[in-house]
């Protein structure tokens, strides 16, 4: 009964409307990319892969996943591809750096109150959360924090051997946490007077280089121009994603001056010897 209880609370936390255009982003980790705080796990090669395999035989035994999300991250699933040799059922926890600690009858002794269950699981191959499917990231009055001072939030996988103990091994190959944050791309739309828009899974960004006048070679000032367009296009690009990454984010997140993954899309050339540059990035590159 107060397990049933608990997860009408957790599904009252989580189930609040979330935008129709709000971005889904996913973190991916390689099974074998356990913290060391994990206990009783070890570095599995099956089939060319690295994997964690996660034994329990007498004591409990979990896995634990680190996850670098953005601040303004507003709420949590998560996935995981795992093997299930002994058919038995796996604990997920998530750290909760809030308030809240968990209830005696749901944690575990090996574990700080501080890890909330997520939910108890019957799993071979593929796992996705659905009790509740999501985790709100932040409540208001600090009950529940995902996120904690650095946006790490951890997800533990924990073998229980139970009473009296029978064997558990898992496999676990992959882990996901996705999350949705409410910056709204749709309204970055392409018009004459726009820089900056998106088009599908990119953002586009044009700038403009002017030759200089002292130039001993119309390809030297070809060349400069083209440059000082790039240039201006990525400066465009990287005022447009700080003012998305800011937002919200009570000065945690900061941009840098270099802009890594923008490609070039199309090179204008005018009569006067200016050049249009068009350079592009994809969206979840922006937010990894």
């Amino acid at each position: 009964m107060i397990r049933y209880l608990i997860s009408l609370i957790f599904i009252f936390v989580t189930a609040f409307p979330f935008p129709a255009n709000a971005e889904l982003i996913g973190v991916t980790l390689n099974g074998a990319d356990f913290s060391p705080f994990s206990k009783g796990c070890l570095e599995l090669q099956k089939d060319g892969k690295n994997f964690c395999l996660l034994t329990a035989i007498s004591n409990g035994e979990y896995a634990i996943y680190n996850f670098e999300f953005r601040a303004d991250a507003e709420r949590i699933s998560a996935s995981a591809d795992i093997e299930n040799p002994s058919g038995r059922e796996i604990d997920v926890y998530i750290y909760n750096y809030g308030d809240r600690r968990e209830t005696d009858l749901l944690s575990k002794p090996e574990l700080s109150d501080r890890w909330i269950r997520w939910e108890t699981v019957l799993v071979d191959e593929h796992w996705e959360s659905r009790s509740p499917q999501f985790m709100t990231a932040k409540t208001e009055g600090g009950a529940i924090d995902l996120l904690g001072p650095y946006n790490i939030v951890r997800l533990l996988f924990y073998a229980d051997p139970g009473v009296p103990p029978q064997n558990e091994v898992f496999i676990i190959k992959e882990v996901t946490l996705t999350y949705e944050t409410a910056y709204d791309f749709a309204s970055v739309t392409k018009s004459d007077t726009s820089k900056v828009w998106r088009d599908g899974d990119k953002l586009y960004a044009y700038g403009i280089g002017y030759p200089p006048s002292n130039v001993s070679s119309q390809g030297q000032a070809r060349a400069m121009a083209i440059r000082a367009g790039t240039v201006d296009a990525q400066r465009n690009l990287l005022f447009h994603i700080k003012s998305i990454t800011s937002s919200g984010t009570d000065g945690r997140v900061s941009i840098s001056g270099r802009l890594t993954g923008a490609v070039t899309e199309d090179t204008e050339y005018f009569d006067d010897g200016s050049v249009r540059i068009t350079l592009s990035i994809p969206i979840k590159r922006i937010f990894q």
